[in-house]
């Protein structure tokens, strides 16, 4: 298995220790600091996106597509909004006003990197599937080989094995014309 790198491991140790990320808006001096991303926050992210799909249920086509997109143009803008005021209490009070900041002074392409930084610093998520990665093999279910399945499979490697490094072997050691 693949060991973490130095900059994995410190990216990890921010993440859980809830240290802060400066996040500039490319083209401005203007920067956000960002955090790990509070259940309330992620479950309004949740709500944006169910809305954006009901509202896009209908698209059949392709042509479509664009019909589609002006029906939720600020989708981004309100992600990121959420990603920025991430409490519940700022969320209740300035979502509608801020969303609609960000949407009358950025581009979307401004918002990428505040987005991409909200999803590494969605340390909730992240923890669920390491939780359930790491409970899959504790199941009763799930079915184990018994010590005999094991040996037998590992004495058909080791076989398996040898035949290749036979096969290999020969070609080399052919005996030269002395």
């Amino acid at each position: 298995m693949k060991q973490p790198t130095l900059q994995e491991r410190k990216e990890y140790n921010d993440i859980v220790n809830n240290v802060v990320s400066i996040v500039p808006i490319i083209g401005t001096k203007r920067s956000v600091k960002l955090r790990y991303l509070h259940p309330y926050t992620i479950e309004k992210m949740t709500e944006v996106w169910i809305e954006r799909d009901l509202a896009s249920a209908s698209v059949k086509s392709g042509a479509e597509t664009l019909k589609d997109l002006c029906k939720e143009p600020y989708f981004v803008f309100k992600e990121a909004a959420l990603i920025i005021l991430n409490n519940d209490i700022k969320i209740r009070l300035f979502y509608g006003l801020y969303w609609r900041y960000l949407a009358h002074k950025y581009t979307e392409v401004q918002m990428v990197p505040i987005i991409a930084e909200g999803k590494k610093n969605c340390l909730p998520l992240w923890a669920h599937y390491e939780a359930t990665a790491f409970l899959l093999d504790m199941r009763t279910d799930m079915m184990k080989m018994t010590k005999k399945e094991a040996e037998q499979y590992r004495a058909e490697l080791l076989s398996a094995t040898k035949q290749l490094s036979s096969k290999t072997s020969q070609s080399t050691d052919a005996p030269s014309g002395v």
